[in-house]
């Protein structure tokens, strides 16, 4: 899909300790970035606490003595499909383009993901721990390269770190600094935002990636994501496993809800 700064959820963190005592981290629903900035600020973090992406969700049909409980969320798909790809826009070279972050199907290759009324181009993330390092180069178009790196503020990593945005390689064009609470912001007002028993979470919507970057699959994915500092989880749902009209289960780590994808075009999440 997706992961869809679809995913700028920066977790940006200069060490295990500090950040037991820095604010509530926030986070997106495309925990791709989340977890590529965590990486890179802190490499060896995911030595010290589960991995953000969970496994798949598996639905299963409900039972014949289970009834979806109350409405907690209805979303149009159309509406939501493919948000996570714009969730800033910075001139890069000699265009105005929209900036977001994309994954495949199995949430194994992250890429940039560049757009305009015509074009969409992705660009592969790599090695994400090279944020904090020199920087990941992504290439745009032919004449168009860009630099992104995590400047950490150790005083207020979570809002008041800074993702760096420089040409590079002879590009002619602006260089970009965004805080990382701006792109908190406007992540979480890229996603479907729901309640379920007084937790939040937020759900993004987007076609797969192919594994090599050259475009989309045929395929969809959900993400659901749950903000819990340290804890915080994400959740992908192949759209495939979903039957349509008919009510499933799935589980995100204790959080049950009831899902309905109908013929209509909508999702409907019941507690």
């Amino acid at each position: 899909m997706k992961t869809t700064l679809v995913l700028l959820a920066t977790a940006l963190l200069t060490s295990h300790a500090a950040a037991q005592s820095l604010e509530s981290l926030r986070f997106s629903a495309d925990a791709a970035l989340f977890h590529a900035m965590e990486k890179a600020v802190h490499p060896d973090l995911e030595q010290q606490q589960e991995p953000t992406v969970q496994k798949h969700l598996q639905p299963r049909p409900l039972g014949p003595l289970e009834t979806p409980g109350p409405v907690v969320g209805k979303v149009v798909l159309s509406a939501l499909m493919s948000a996570n790809r714009h969730v800033t826009t910075r001139q890069f070279g000699a265009r105005s383009l929209d900036l977001g972050i994309v994954s495949d199907a199995a949430f194994s290759q992250k890429f940039f993901v560049f757009t305009d009324a015509k074009t969409t181009k992705l660009a592969p993330l790599g090695d994400m721990n090279r944020l904090r390092g020199p920087g990941i180069d992504a290439r745009i178009d032919a004449n168009t390269v860009y630099n992104f790196k995590v400047e950490v503020n150790i005083f207020s990593p979570v809002r008041g770190s800074t993702l760096k945005m420089t040409p590079v390689q002879a590009t002619v064009g602006p260089k970009h600094d965004m805080k990382t609470g701006a792109l908190l912001d406007a992540t979480r007002a890229k996603s479907f935002v729901f309640k379920t028993k007084g937790i939040e979470l937020w759900l993004s919507y987007d076609a797969d990636a192919l594994p090599d970057g050259s475009g989309f699959a045929d395929t969809r994915s959900f993400l659901f994501t749950k903000e819990d500092g340290l804890s915080t989880k994400a959740w992908p749902l192949a759209e495939a496993k979903l039957p349509l009209d008919s009510s499933v289960a799935v589980d995100l780590g204790g959080i049950k809800l009831n899902l309905t994808r109908t013929s209509s075009g909508d999702l409907i999440i019941h507690e």
